[in-house]
């Protein structure tokens, strides 16, 4: 690292001999190498023989021991959830036991279900690799063949009428093909004997519960085929595997579980550039480009995970402009991205393997599952939503666990990153995060309805509730409640999406030209007919909203708008709480939330001068799950607890959170009432929840402590927008104050921990003594 380090100034990527005020903040640390535990041959003679046979055919020695208790609970037919870290045989475990199972019956199939399409084709690739060395070995043919969104009808066609052994496939051909044309897959789905669900940590929040419910409505489809396949589950960075295994599927699973973490020595250093706000990520994406390069010169295979699709384009050209003058190719140079030409996407994972390419610049679409052996060096331009997704993507190098890998992570302006690249220990020793998902969420259940009627006949029947689950067979009986059965009515099974979030997604259109997309809660909020939205350094105004996108102009850089909303908060029904001295409340339940939208000021951030204000009147209705916090009484709090520090302490809740507890940063909304008495409201985006206002509740001292070391790590004197001051004020009130926003915090945390607690009792709708351990 110290050597990778000096070319780092040498090509200008990292400013660090400054004084400390003004030069690069850099944090190093060095996680040494952890060898696996391995097999014994008492282990390995408990197998079937031909397991070890094509293990040593694909040039493994041994078998770590994990790989074989994998082994052995897949033999034994029982639903298994294995847990292991990134690059430690995951693949291996779960495929020798499909080679015995398809060996033992001609007829049998397998499904690996992937969560995005890259990983799909690289499992495939590994299975050639095993399937390869089994000829000879084993009389039946093991042909497999890719089914997602690239495959050609014609080939369509023909995987239907001939299936292979196995298919690799994801979620949303799960849905819109295995279930919309199950009639067509008759021949495959009558011997399928084992699903596999790798990497199942992706399957969280809003993706996950539409993935658990759709899993529900699979699996009773084919108990009404009189099939029943066992499952097997995989993850590397799941904290609660079983739990999650459980409620995506509906089975209890068997957990194998690493004994240890086997891990390369992994060289770590976080960097806080100094950059000046003028020029910013012009000057950023530089400093990432000539990183890459850096890593380049040093011989190192190098992936850089970017913040968006325009990004991976604009830092892969600038890179390679400037290769020229370091002497380096820029033929080894290229860009990753969806929407590409499924044969350029390959081509360009095969050539990261082959070592065409030295250096990819990606979004997330690589960050998962993908196994490139060659790979030296991972540059996080920008830290990810999630802690899950920054371990992928480090995980993607140092592949063998004895290769050294070297990860960079370059922080953007923002409190988010600031705060990791300061606390670089807080992430690398911060235990796997326990995984979300809400299977009773009502507002989901609804979309997947008419699938399910439509699936099973018209109406659930009671057998099919083992599949379903109790949440979704109660509430599929309680719709379909007096109804005649309807069947023969086939819905559009293209409607539902399964990763869209609360809402419809918008193309950002500029001149013609798609920039990027946003959410239908981010065009509400931030892109607004009118409002000046900031993308990538550069500020565009805009002009009008179509049925599917926004339609932008490029606007002076010295102009903002600062939006005028209001929320509104009704229907409370509390299904939990904990009260503390009658003073303090936190509470957990049901909210209806109405975001009303009254218009906005045009500001010249030059002289602060509103130049324009218009008025205008939307409204977002949505029922959602919220945890809030109320103060019956502030003036008990202590001397300067003023209403206004309640706002601050909205935006530490705000902050915090993501670091907390498992989920997106945006999958929060924040708003307080400071009418008496004043309630803080932390509230899901998603409608009808994930379960994250409930885990907060749980948490929520370690949320607002974890608020509290941001605000004061921030380099502001008294509070400001990426610390302390919540994106709506009410109107006419003031900004916090750092100082005593933190102190009526530490107040409210002190009273926590000391004072005297009641639990709410939902069914006396009465707070009830602290039950007894």
């Amino acid at each position: 690292m110290d050597e990778l380090l000096a070319t780092l100034r040498r090509f200008d990527a990292l400013r660090d001999q400054a004084s400390e005020a003004q030069g690069d903040a850099v944090l190093r640390r060095v996680l040494p190498c952890q060898e696996p535990v391995w097999a014994s041959p008492q282990d390995l003679a408990r197998l079937p023989p031909l397991v070890p046979k094509v293990a040593r055919r694909l040039g493994f020695s041994s078998l770590y021991a994990h790989q074989v208790a994998a082994m052995e609970a897949i033999l034994s037919g029982v639903d298994v959830v294995l847990e292991s870290p990134t690059a430690s045989g995951k693949t291996l475990s779960f495929a020798l036991p499909l080679v015995l199972a398809l060996q033992e019956d001609p007829q049998a199939h397998a499904l690996m279900i992937h969560p995005m399409k890259a990983l799909s084709h690289d499992q495939r690739r590994q299975w050639e690799e095993i399937a390869a060395v089994c000829n000879g070995v084993v009389k039946r043919p093991l042909d497999s063949w890719i089914f997602d969104g690239d495959v050609e009808y014609e080939h369509r066609r023909l995987l239907k009428e001939k299936p292979p052994a196995v298919l690799f496939t994801n979620p949303e051909m799960l849905h819109a093909s295995f279930l919309g044309w199950q009639e067509q897959w008759t021949k495959f789905l009558k011997g399928l004997k084992l699903i596999v669900l790798d990497e199942i940590h992706e399957y969280r929040g809003y993706f996950g519960t539409n993935v658990a419910l759709l899993l529900r409505r699979l699996l009773a489809m084919l108990d009404q085929r009189d099939v029943r396949p066992q499952l097997v589950l995989a993850t590397a960075t799941c904290g609660n595997a079983q739990e999650h295994a459980q409620r995506l599927t509906g089975r209890c699973c068997t957990l194998v579980r690493a004994e240890s973490t086997a891990r390369p020595p992994r060289h770590f250093a976080f960097i806080n550039p100094a950059i000046p706000d003028f020029k910013y990520h012009e000057i950023y994406r530089l400093r990432v480009a000539r990183a890459a390069l850096a890593c380049m010169a040093q011989g190192l295979n190098t992936l850089v995970f970017c913040p968006s699709r325009r990004f991976v384009e604009e830092a892969a050209i600038r890179t390679r402009e400037e290769a020229g003058q370091f002497q380096l190719d820029p033929e080894k140079i290229a860009p990753y991205r969806s929407g590409y030409d499924p044969s350029l996407r390959r081509e360009i994972e095969e050539g990261l393997r082959s070592g065409r390419y030295q250096v990819v610049f990606s979004t997330n679409a690589l960050e998962i599952g993908i196994d490139i052996g060659r790979l030296d060096a991972c540059i996080l331009a920008g830290f990810p939503d999630s802690p899950f997704s920054a371990w992928q993507r480090i995980g993607r190098v140092g592949r063998r666990w004895d290769k050294p890998a070297y990860i960079l992570f370059y922080a953007m302006n923002n409190p988010f990153d600031r705060f990791v690249a300061s606390n670089i220990d807080a992430f690398l020793n911060k235990p796997l995060d326990e995984i979300l998902i809400g299977i009773d969420n009502e507002e989901l259940m609804e979309k997947h309805l008419p699938y399910l009627i439509f699936e099973s006949g018209g109406k659930p029947r009671p057998n099919l509730k083992p599949h379903l689950g109790e949440a979704f067979y109660d509430f599929a009986c309680q719709a379909m409640a007096g109804k005649k059965p309807v069947q023969h009515r086939k819905p559009y099974y293209k409607r539902l999406s399964l990763r869209g979030g609360s809402g419809e997604n918008y193309k950002l259109v500029y001149k013609g030209q798609e920039l990027g997309d946003i959410s239908d809660v981010q065009r509400f909020r931030e892109a607004y007919v009118g409002a000046i939205y900031h993308h990538f350094g550069k500020a565009y105004r805009v002009v009008a909203h179509g049925a599917d996108e926004i339609e932008l102009e490029m606007a002076e850089p010295h102009l903002r708008t600062e939006g005028i909303f209001y929320t509104v908060t009704q229907g409370v029904e509390m299904l939990d709480g904990i009260r503390y001295a009658e003073n303090l409340a936190v509470c957990y339940g049901k909210l209806t939330v109405f975001e009303n939208f009254a218009g906005y000021k045009l500001i010249d951030t030059r002289s602060g001068e509103v130049v324009d204000e218009q008025r205008s009147q939307e409204a977002r209705r949505s029922n959602v799950r919220g945890f809030w916090l109320e103060v019956a009484d502030l003036s008990r709090m202590g001397d300067g607890c003023d209403p206004i520090g309640l706002l601050g302490v909205e935006q530490l809740l705000r902050i915090g959170a993501p670091f907390v507890v498992p989920c997106d940063r945006h999958d929060l909304g924040t708003w307080t009432n400071l009418k008496p008495p004043p309630m803080i409201y932390l509230y899901e985006t998603i409608a009808g929840g994930i379960g994250v206002a409930e885990k907060a509740l749980q948490v929520w001292p370690t949320i607002l402590q974890t608020g509290i070391e941001i605000a004061q790590r921030c380099q502001c004197q008294h509070g400001c927008p990426s610390c302390l001051v919540p994106p709506r004020l009410p109107a006419d009130a003031i900004e916090p104050k750092k100082e005593p926003t933190v102190r009526l915090a530490q107040t409210l945390l002190k009273l926590a921990s000391s004072a005297s607690r009641e639990r709410y009792d939902p069914a006396t709708h009465a707070w009830a003594p602290w039950p007894r351990e």
